[in-house]
């Protein structure tokens, strides 16, 4: 969601003609994330996000945008692409892929605003989110795999302190003595569920949650990967340490509706680990080798650093507590 391509209110009128959601009023640019170029666009008739794709192909996009649908008709909260007078949901603009959504109504979360009623909705959310993406049809590798982490480890290893670089080895290695990952239950999995990934509002002093958004991570994976990521931006506290309440309430809440196996609770350690491994390197290369772009949101490396290296001190007693979980 950082603004790599300048789109112009000309650029945007001319869009709007192959669309029955009215005539521009408004639109700025979203500062945000690191993946797409995103735009709020109001028009005489709504509000919407538009979408351009920086790194992913036309070919590419439907497994996005179907999956979007799918979840939708199985009332999962997410986004659904708006159509245009022909029916298409993919076009172009500026020369990039691209399409429009409506605006969800509410606010993006922050990892300071989470309580454990947001916890409680993901998690029931995400399950539903896993169960409805078992028809899916669509199927997709995890981009940032074990060969995503260790080529981008190679590459910007050279710039990092002698500690930054131990730790990452020793990581690395512990990877190779993780049990198959195909043995663990999988696959759709939204693979990168920050707060800032979710919509949420208050309809009559109730919260409620909106939206699940971003889904350009998706992919078949292993569904407690998928907790880990949510825990790691949600449930922690800031020396990196899990907070017990949040995470059992996600898990919980997660539990309830798609019941955990005692393979996955055995690798829950394991799926911290690897989730806050993956995103330090992934923040690395980001920082060490950025992309060019008009107003380029990055965000801090260390963070996930210093969450490993909490979870590998905390990890007996993290896996005392998921032991009792029921």
């Amino acid at each position: 969601m950082s603004v790599y391509t300048t789109v112009t209110a000309n650029d945007l009128n001319q869009l709007l003609l192959q669309y029955n959601i009215g005539e521009l009023l408004h639109f700025s640019a979203v500062v945000a994330g690191v993946e797409n170029t995103n735009y709020f666009v109001n028009t005489s008739k709504g509000q919407f996000v538009l979408t351009l794709y920086e790194h992913y192909s036309p070919t590419e996009l439907p497994f996005f945008l179907e999956l979007m649908q799918h979840l939708s008709n199985y009332k999962v909260e997410t986004v659904t692409p708006v159509k245009d007078k022909r029916g298409n949901v993919l076009r172009q603009i500026c020369a990039k892929p691209m399409a429009i959504f409506e605006r969800l109504v509410g606010t993006a979360l922050t990892p300071d605003e989470v309580t454990q009623q947001h916890c409680e909705l993901i998690g029931d959310a995400l399950a539903r989110f896993h169960l409805a993406g078992l028809s899916y049809q669509g199927q997709r590798p995890h981009e940032r795999d074990g060969d995503f982490s260790e080529d981008s480890t190679t590459a910007i290893a050279a710039l990092l302190s002698v500690e930054d670089r131990q730790l990452l080895q020793e990581e690395l290695s512990f990877q190779q003595t993780m049990p198959l990952w195909d043995e663990l239950p999988s696959g759709i999995t939204h693979s990168d569920l920050f707060c800032d990934n979710t919509i949420f509002d208050n309809v009559e002093g109730q919260l409620v949650l909106s939206g699940i958004i971003d889904l350009y991570f998706s992919c078949n994976d292993a569904f407690i990967y998928d907790l880990a990521v949510v825990a790691g931006d949600w449930c922690c506290d800031q020396d990196g340490s899990l907070d017990s309440t949040r995470w059992m309430s996600l898990l919980s809440a997660y539990h309830k509706v798609r019941q955990l196996e005692t393979i996955e609770k055995q690798a829950w350690v394991d799926m911290l680990r690897t989730c806050y491994l993956r995103f330090w390197i992934l923040r690395l290369k980001l920082q060490l080798a950025p992309r060019e772009g008009e107003l380029v949101l990055e965000k801090d490396p260390n963070e996930f650093k210093i969450k490993l290296q909490a979870c590998l001190r905390d990890q007996e007693a993290i896996n005392d507590e998921i032991r009792h979980l029921t």
